[in-house]
């Protein structure tokens, strides 16, 4: 693996770095032969797993989320990656936005102008496509595994909804617009003609303009002399007033059959139900999701009928996007939501579903995200997927969903764990049952971007527990994830725009960075650690302990002569713990000790440690007899 190089600065100050002065500190750190050969974006700088024959490099992966509204530009990424000694950078969405300006309500196929650097403007990278093209091939040359956003749904009336109304689902209301039209009056899968024939009559478009090729429908559709949002929020008008509406993406049991509810006129919008409705489910309004199979009569999807073009259009566009920029992974948004839903019918005459998580948790023939996985990797083995997704009964079996989309690292929930028996529990068995009988790789969270509102303040308001989450997730090997200001997070923040969630959507006013220096000084301190035992975390078996009775564990490495070991006390009543190690201890060491209180002993096999109080974080060298 490529050497670790990074500078000590905290994102506010790197985000303030001018061009000139983040380009001479990639110089410093990664030699001026690299950087310059990443700025030739004819070629792709080549990823530092291209030629690794470390297959397992995933189970490990520190992966770093970067909104780009908060590094404002496309070469704000690279500035705040030079701050990480973190391997892997997920960028978030980068394609252009509807008119809600939210990064997951995706409007187009083309990147967004929001992000462009003026400074690479006026160096000649003067489009959205050039500038994200550098950023990767200066993060390639920087030892960055970099990965996108895939999203399975639109913008409920986004371009890409107008450029191929066929590969959504529509449903059509009566002249009044108050109810829904059911089977027989409408068939589900023949309602996007209607919309068809509605946009070519108000367009005055030729007859056959859903039979002609995407660049003839788009120059039609959105000629090069009209405003594009103009035209898209005219279209959407002229659309639904006719009664036409798409429908919105739902998750949590049960997920369907969706049906019109009413319109909203203040919010212009519609409002949808799911029948049988339980108190979990969720309606996210302002997206769509893609037409993946078959409707039946009832509103429910025939996992046997897929819509072939509508799969391969979405594939392609993926893999395209992919292989155009050279990204090394992909996040998977909302991959705990099924895309091939699986059921039962509970009554054939009627043709009623039964939509119950046990009636889920089957294997499926062909899900979309191992299918997506298999169309990249058949040109890069390598490429890998995170799955945004649960292991727990998320209203589906989590483990058995995970396996059928062939994902390799789920991201899960435990940044909203507080630090507590269960919080070591799961850590358990993570790292035992998990590792010994799955492919993929548990994720220990430590804070996302979806985190980070308000409401869940109560999990970041203790500066011990919130160096003890960066603790065990940078030094065990199991993969990790961190999302942009987590490293200058406030205990306690004072203004809204310290929230990182508020800047998924526009904003006014510009992402404030907390005043924590603490945590930033405590990240740095292990990030330099990090950086001298990467290889030893990621190819070394790591070994789990736990005090009896007591919320303090210890892990670590074994190598030849010497071990390196862990300890993390999450336990407020005891100050005393022994661990029996399993070999002969020689001699050992600090190398990592804050609180100079504790004192450990050694004997034979066991190590024993006394002064521990809650939050404390240690690591040792001990000098072993070679087995």
């Amino acid at each position: 693996m490529a050497k670790i190089s990074y500078i000590n600065l905290n994102p506010k100050e790197a985000l303030e770095l001018s061009f000139d002065a983040s380009l001479d500190a990639l110089k410093r750190l990664f030699g001026k032969e690299p950087v310059e050969k990443a700025f030739d974006i004819s070629k792709n700088y080549p990823s530092v797993l291209s030629e690794s024959k470390y297959s397992d490099w995933y189970k490990t992966a520190k992966i770093v989320g970067i909104n780009p509204r908060i590094t404002e530009t496309y070469w704000g990424i690279v500035k705040y990656a030079m701050t990480l000694a973190e391997e892997w950078i997920h960028v978030m969405p980068l394609w252009q936005t509807g008119d809600r300006g939210s990064l997951y309500v995706q409007n187009s196929w083309s990147l967004s102008d929001e992000f462009l650097d003026p400074d690479l403007t006026v160096r000649g990278y003067d489009s959205a496509d050039k500038q994200l093209k550098l950023v990767v091939n200066i993060l390639h040359a920087m030892g960055k595994i970099v990965g996108f956003d895939a999203l399975p749904h639109t913008d409920s009336f986004s371009q890409i909804v107008f450029m191929n109304p066929s590969y959504f689902e529509w449903i059509k209301l009566d002249k009044t617009r108050t109810h829904q039209l059911e089977p027989p009056l409408v068939d589900y899968n023949s309602i996007h003609k209607e919309v068809e024939d509605k946009i070519i009559t108000y367009l005055s478009a030729p007859a056959n303009l859903y039979e002609l090729g995407e660049n003839e429908r788009f120059n039609i559709l959105f000629p090069k002399d009209c405003d594009e949002e103009k035209r898209r929020i005219e279209l959407m008008d002229y659309i639904r007033g006719e009664g036409f509406e798409t429908i919105p993406v739902t998750e949590h049991y049960p997920m369907r059959p969706v049906k019109f509810k009413k319109l909203d006129l203040q919010m212009n919008c519609a409002v949808f139900d799911v029948k049988d409705k339980s108190a979990d489910s969720k309606i996210i309004g302002c997206i769509t999701p893609y037409r993946w199979y078959k409707i039946d009569s009832n509103g429910y999807i025939e996992k046997d009928k897929p819509n072939e073009e509508v799969w391969n259009y979405f594939l392609n566009k993926i893999n395209e996007f992919q292989k155009n920029f050279n990204f090394d992974f992909l996040r998977a948004d909302m991959a705990h939501n099924q895309i091939a839903y699986s059921y039962n019918h509970k009554n054939a005459a009627e043709n009623e579903c039964d939509f119950s998580p046990d009636s889920k948790n089957v294997f499926v023939p062909k899900e979309m995200w191992a299918v997506l996985k298999e169309t990249i990797c058949s040109e890069k083995p390598y490429f890998r997927v995170l799955a945004e997704s649960f292991y727990n009964n998320y209203y589906i079996d989590g483990i058995t969903d995970m396996i059928n989309k062939d994902v390799d690292i789920v991201l899960g929930n435990m940044n909203y764990k507080f630090l507590n028996e269960e919080y070591i529990n799961w850590l358990d068995d993570f790292l035992n049952p998990f590792r010994k009988h799955f492919r993929f790789a548990p994720c220990v969270c430590i804070f996302s971007t979806d985190c980070d509102l308000e409401i869940n303040n109560i999990y970041y308001e203790s500066q011990k527990a919130n160096e003890c989450r960066y603790f065990m997730a940078i030094f065990m090997n199991l993969p990790s994830y961190m999302a942009i200001g987590y490293e200058l997070r406030s205990l306690s923040p004072v203004s809204d725009c310290e929230y990182s969630n508020l800047y998924i959507k526009k904003q006014e006013r510009k992402f404030q960075f907390g005043t924590n220096v603490r945590t930033f000084d405590f990240i740095v301190k292990m990030r330099n650690l990090y950086s001298q035992w990467r290889d030893i975390i990621a190819k070394q078996p790591m070994n789990f302990l736990r005090a009896d009775e007591k919320k303090i564990i210890v892990w670590y490495y074994r190598m030849k002569g010497k071990t390196l070991l862990f300890l993390c006390s999450l336990d407020l009543s005891n100050s005393f713990a022994e661990f029996n190690l399993g070999f002969n201890i020689t001699d050992a060491g600090f190398l990592f000790n804050e609180d100079n209180s504790v004192e450990f002993s050694i004997e034979k096999g066991s190590i024993s440690f006394s002064n521990l109080s809650i939050g404390t974080c240690l690591i040792l060298e001990l000098e072993s007899q070679v087995d």
